[in-house]
């Protein structure tokens, strides 16, 4: 009888559901620094040189994520210095070599031109900026342009409104 309560036993076993937790995936990032500096560059010479203080990297989809007080400041091919962008966020592509920057991004050109925007897209191998969103442009004789749609080399001096907007008096 005991033989029977064994065999039983056994086969109760074998027949119960056996759970197995799954432990979701995230986009966990591998690594998490503060106070950060990144150069880009281009065949060693530098092209950009971002400041945040605070960055998050996935290595899966070779992005940076950069917060609170983003700073890039953009150079020609000479090394010099042309303008700053500024940023509350903002997206480093290893892979494009691109940067998209959102919240009160401003772009000050050092000729003291400034566009002033909600996203903006930094693309290195183009050295040009983008928007698709709504601007302020300031021009360098304070001479204020409203619009949607942006498209400019990185000194601001050869720009293009997609679509401007706005009226001007005749006085």
């Amino acid at each position: 009888m005991n033989y029977y309560y064994l065999v039983l036993f056994f086969i109760l076993i074998s027949c119960s559901k056996s759970y197995q937790t799954e432990v979701p995936v995230d986009n966990t990032h591998n690594q998490v620094s503060s106070d950060v500096e990144i150069t880009l560059t281009e065949k060693g010479n530098i092209k950009a040189l971002i400041k945040s203080k605070f960055l998050e990297q996935n290595n899966e989809n070779l992005e940076l994520k950069l917060t609170d007080d983003v700073n890039v400041d953009l150079y020609d091919n000479n090394y010099k210095h042309k303008s700053l962008i500024t940023s509350q966020y903002a997206f480093v592509s290893e892979k494009e070599n691109k940067i998209n920057a959102f919240g009160n991004v401003v772009v000050s050109a050092d000729n003291g031109q400034q566009l002033l925007t909600d996203s903006l897209l930094w693309d290195n191998k183009e050295d040009k900026i983008f928007t698709d969103a709504n601007l302020t442009f300031i021009s360098g004789n304070f001479d204020t342009l409203y619009g949607t749609g942006f498209e400019s080399n990185i000194d601001l001096t050869d720009w293009k409104i997609t679509k401007p907007r706005g009226s001007i008096s005749d006085e």
